[in-house]
């Protein structure tokens, strides 16, 4: 039974425990010097109030990924795709070619792991542990062991398909192996439900009335063919690559003490 002493002293030990936390955390000054680039990408970010959806070392909002380290992780073209035409619940801010570049260096120069780490995500580090980045996984994985004997060359056009589908935001989208709850169908059926000519008119002009916009960057015709043959390559293998993908994505491991807990109060 927990008498009228032990919880006053529990209460000094809880007490005791925030003070401590409380100076370790706000004792830990950083001052982070950036570019004149760099600053003029802060001043955008402040300026369209980015951190009300997203979170940068652990401050701002959930509603969007953290980006504490997109630089690291975001490759270049998709993140102007991003700042232009939105993705997803990220509305199209229309930046010019200058004010990426700005928030492209900002984002950059505040990447650095010795200054902290983002939101917490369980997980295995640089690997992802969610679904599609699983996926993307298991078809790298899949081409690289020669996945249905496919040929050597038709597995580089699968590859080169892989990449053009990276770059661009079709993830916010489209789910692996199922229909997403914005109507986006499973991909790995497209191939098989159209034609070779209705699908090389969706991936040219999109489908603006079903909710698809056009592709952006555009895909010229070598990107309209790997994407094809990306396609199919996910038709002609669901199964395998579905049960590949649940399996890495169900494969998270955890490193207890790695986590830096002092940053996540």
């Amino acid at each position: 039974m927990c008498t009228p002493v032990r919880k006053k002293l529990l209460l000094a030990v809880l007490v005791l425990c925030f003070g401590v936390q409380t100076g370790l955390v706000y004792s830990d000054v950083r001052s982070v010097p950036l570019s004149e680039e760099a600053l003029a990408g802060r001043e955008l970010w402040q300026g369209y109030a980015c951190q009300t959806c997203h979170q940068l070392y652990g401050q701002g909002g959930f509603l969007g990924p953290d980006l504490t380290h997109a630089a690291s992780r975001v490759d270049s073209t998709r993140l102007v795709s991003l700042l232009r035409v939105g993705s997803g619940q990220m509305p199209p801010l229309g930046f010019s070619d200058e004010a990426a570049a700005a928030m492209a260096a900002f984002l950059r120069e505040i990447d650095r792991p010795e200054i902290g780490r983002g939101q917490l995500r369980l997980g295995t580090p640089g690997e992802g542990a969610g679904a599609q980045a699983a996926f993307e996984r298991a078809i790298e994985a899949a081409v690289a062991s020669g996945e249905g004997g496919a040929a050597a060359e038709d597995l580089a056009e699968v590859a080169a398909g892989l990449a053009a589908f990276r770059i661009r935001p079709c993830s916010a989208c489209h789910f692996p192996f199922r229909d997403s709850p914005v109507g986006a169908p499973d991909l790995s059926l497209v191939a098989g439900s159209l034609s070779p000519d209705s699908l090389e008119r969706v991936l040219a002009e999109g489908r603006p009335l079903k909710g698809m916009p056009p592709p952006v960057p555009p895909l010229d015709a070598a990107d309209r063919a790997a994407i094809t043959a990306f396609l199919e390559f996910l038709g002609a293998n669901r199964e395998q690559l579905d049960a590949a993908t649940r399996a890495l994505a169900a494969d998270r491991s955890l490193d207890w003490r790695a986590l830096p807990w002092w940053e996540f109060p």
